[in-house]
């Protein structure tokens, strides 16, 4: 306890003590909310209840009085009065301040008995109606705290989205067959048609008590849908289509382990375990099972080495000859420059085996990205390069086998001066154009997608 609060509780109780002996001694509400305060944080909850109650006969919805008589019931250990007077406080609150204590001592009492995740439901709300950037500071802080205690990590991410290529269709309008001398239309749906995407997704995660230091396993789920509506010139090219014949929807659960392989957890290996089911059109379209072992080693240097072996076995409802087992080796390094900008670079070789042509192959991949460290304009900014060749042994649209190039490229820009209840808006800009000899798989897709994005 600080000099300066044992000093005010001891005036306090002079004043107090000297009632008895003295004229009566009388307070008006501000001087009795700052004693309840007073003594609340210095451990005495139960005066500090005592004085809430005058509080509250004098005016029931008294904001303050109702906040730390939360925290006085809390400090009892009678949480669940201490969640009614809390939600009485934020309820007879009518300015920031006093939505900001409210939400702070609903937060302060769930957490304590183990709900935290409407803790941090109610510390984002503290966040948002914080009075100055100080208070904000602490609900993020409380919110960080409250969060690495919590074994549940749920994310929900919405996104919406233009796009000049919903249906991944070729950008030409016709081909040619192997050892055919004319070509052939290529069929309006199967051609690029524009539109616009809407995603919503859920994902999660369950952080089991480790029973071994340094050793973290946790279960996973993931819930993801995506809707497509077609613009008026696609439809007016593929009259026969609607947008819901391209939509998506998946369902994946699975396991993820952590574990330290060193004392001071400078190399750190990696195992996960992934089932899913996906559709598309409302059609089931595949069976997936995905496995990955990985390691990341911390470097004298500052930077992560980081390597991953992944293999995935396809199950495709929809057409069985294009199922396919793939197996996949990276390697990736990512620093923290002298500025505070991130970068990384990945490398990749992958190999996939099926029924058809048009599935198996090999591929290999370079990708680069950067991260500022300092808003620009209020503005976070990072960006992405990437580059995979594949190479398909047979093809029944090309002679020789296809040979297609992948160049991907997206900038992304993060409005952080714009929050709400902790959720900043995020503009993501992107183009990728696939080069293939086969005229088929010769696309290209320029699009904005426009989401949201945790700012703490």
């Amino acid at each position: 306890m600080s000099l300066r609060r044992v000093c005010g509780w001891l005036v306090a109780g002079l004043l107090l003590a000297g009632v008895a002996m003295a004229q009566p001694l009388t307070l008006d509400a501000h001087a009795m909310r700052q004693l309840a305060y007073t003594a609340v944080k210095a451990g005495f909850a139960t005066d500090a209840l005592n004085f809430t109650d005058a509080l509250l006969l004098r005016d029931p919805e008294d904001t303050t009085a109702l906040t730390i008589r939360s925290q006085a019931l809390r400090a009892l250990g009678r949480t669940g009065e201490a969640r009614a007077a809390a939600r009485a406080a934020w309820d007879a609150a009518s300015n920031d301040p006093g939505r900001f204590g409210a939400a702070m001592a609903m937060a302060q009492a769930l957490s304590t008995d183990g709900r935290r995740t409407a803790a941090q439901w109610w510390l984002r709300r503290a966040g948002q109606h914080a009075p100055n950037d100080r208070a904000k500071a602490v609900a993020r802080r409380d919110f960080g705290y409250v969060r690495s205690r919590n074994p549940w990590d749920i994310q929900i991410t919405a996104s919406a989205a233009p796009s000049s290529n919903v249906n991944n269709g070729s950008r030409q309008d016709s081909l040619t067959l192997s050892g055919l001398p004319f070509e052939f239309e290529i069929p309006a749906g199967s051609q690029a048609l524009s539109g616009f995407e809407t995603g919503l997704g859920l994902r999660g995660s369950y952080r089991f008590a480790p029973t071994v230091a340094g050793r973290q396993t946790s279960a996973t789920f993931a819930l993801l849908g995506q809707a497509v509506t077609l613009s008026d010139s696609a439809r007016a090219a593929a009259p026969d289509l609607l947008g819901t014949d391209f939509s998506y929807a998946a369902v994946e659960a699975g396991l993820r382990h952590r574990r330290a392989l060193d004392p001071k957890a400078q190399t750190v290996g990696k195992l996960s375990a992934t089932a899913g089911h996906n559709w598309y059109g409302g059609e089931p379209l595949s069976d997936y099972l995905q496995l990955e072992a990985g390691l990341d080693r911390k470097l004298q240097s500052g930077g992560i080495l980081s390597f991953g072996l992944a293999g995935d076995r396809v199950h495709r409802i929809d057409s069985p000859a294009q199922s396919s087992d793939r197996i996949e080796v990276s390697l990736g390094y990512d620093r923290d420059l002298a500025s505070g900008d991130a970068v990384s670079v990945g490398v990749s070789a992958a190999r996939a085996v099926s029924d058809s042509a048009e599935i198996g192959n090999e591929a290999v991949g370079l990708s680069l990205g950067w991260t500022r460290a300092q808003p620009v304009a209020g503005i976070g900014l990072s960006a992405g390069l990437g580059v995979e060749t594949k190479l398909f042994a047979q093809s029944r649209y090309v002679d020789g086998g296809r040979e297609d190039v992948k160049l991907t490229a997206n900038l992304t820009l993060t409005f952080e001066q714009v929050d709400y209840m902790g959720f900043s808006p995020v503009l993501d800009l992107r183009a990728t154009r696939n080069r293939s000899n086969a005229a088929l798989y010769d696309t290209q897709d320029l699009g904005v997608t426009l989401g949201i994005r945790s700012s703490f």
